[in-house]
């Protein structure tokens, strides 16, 4: 019987383990793209996209970078979205991205420090630090990496949104 019960209580402590922590994947670009309703102005310039300051068990340099060009280009802010040699340089950098280590609830918060260079022009056009926040909860999923995944995404969703949405009021050529 009690060889029983300290099976029993170790698979529960396996599963509680398993529910309360475990590696955050990364998080993926299509969770994080965002689409806005209806730009204020859209420029006839193109844009090229850099990102540093991420990190592979947060969010990726190259996840966040591809999630803010998809948005870019869904918004329609600019006449598109290259490699480089664009008119419009973003510099978005991933500054900190704090996240609790457990929980049933995950509130992770981020701050990235944008930067929109005219080119042609040499100098910053735009110059924003946006912070923002989301929380995941049970019901989004049951796992909790999963759901402090869900939470990483969503703060990254709602930095890229404050800034497109900041950069469409812009008056760009």
């Amino acid at each position: 019987m009690q060889f029983r019960l300290n099976i029993a209580a170790m698979a529960f402590l396996a599963l509680a383990a398993s529910l309360l922590g475990g590696c955050v994947s990364a998080a993926r670009p299509e969770a994080i793209s965002t689409t806005l309703t209806t730009p204020v102005h859209k420029s006839t310039g193109d844009v090229s996209v850099t990102v540093s300051g991420g990190s592979a068990s947060e969010i990726s340099n190259d996840a966040f970078a591809q999630a803010l060009r998809e948005s870019i280009e869904r918004s329609g802010i600019f006449a598109k979205v290259t490699s480089s040699g664009a008119r419009y340089q973003l510099q978005a950098r991933i500054g900190s991205v704090d996240h609790p280590s457990a929980g049933v609830s995950f509130t992770v918060k981020m701050d990235v420090s944008y930067t929109l260079i005219d080119t042609q022009a040499g100098k910053a056009v735009w110059t924003q630090m946006i912070p923002s926040e989301h929380t995941a909860h049970i019901s989004d999923a049951l796992v909790a990496n999963k759901r402090l995944s869900r939470a990483e995404e969503g703060a990254a969703k709602a930095n890229i949104e404050q800034a497109l949405t900041q950069i469409a009021t812009l008056n760009l050529p």
